[in-house]
């Protein structure tokens, strides 16, 4: 349950950003020049400022309080629960800010504002993919974090990927 509930939250907010340049377009769409190709620094700073989220992303996104050892098995799922999800919205807050400045730059910007916002939603999109869907990766990272001090946190099982990295060996 909890694995299609994070799955149905992070599509919600990546479609978000599918919906909002449609939206956009509406507005600025019809405006001379908002499909022209923009100044080649800010085609060059979005995907930067992309480069330098997913930077500050690996280094605090995955940050969490481990389990304590010798927390019952329910409980540390439940925190663990717990923990991924307000990770995940701290990502997934860090990941759209490439997006909401495209979008100001959108209104601003007189040559290829449009522009900007598709490539800032794009770049927010790719991040989001990355650090925000609950597959392998961000889940095992968490995993990782929340366990670090020897607990189980049950993350991986809640996702239903696996025991964890040692497999069943490790388990022996």
């Amino acid at each position: 349950m909890v694995k299609q509930s994070t799955t149905m939250l992070s599509l919600s907010l990546m479609g978000a950003l599918v919906i909002i340049p449609v939206a956009v377009f509406f507005v600025v769409g019809s405006e001379e020049g908002a499909l022209a190709a923009p100044a080649t620094l800010l085609l060059v700073a979005i995907p930067a400022a992309g480069a330098a989220v997913h930077v500050l992303l690996e280094s605090i996104g995955y940050r969490v309080q481990p389990i304590a050892p010798g927390t019952p098995e329910d409980d540390a799922r439940g925190q663990a629960v717990a923990r991924w999800q307000a990770s995940m919205i701290q990502r997934f807050a860090l990941s759209e800010s490439i997006a909401i400045v495209s979008l100001a730059l959108c209104f601003v910007v007189e040559q290829g504002g449009y522009v900007l916002l598709l490539l800032g939603c794009a770049t927010s999109l790719t991040l989001m993919a990355v650090h925000v869907f609950p597959w392998s990766r961000p889940v095992g990272k968490v995993a990782d974090a929340l366990e670090r001090d020897g607990a189980r946190s049950g993350l991986r099982e809640v996702f239903g990927q696996g025991g964890g990295p040692g497999g069943a060996i490790r388990e022996l």
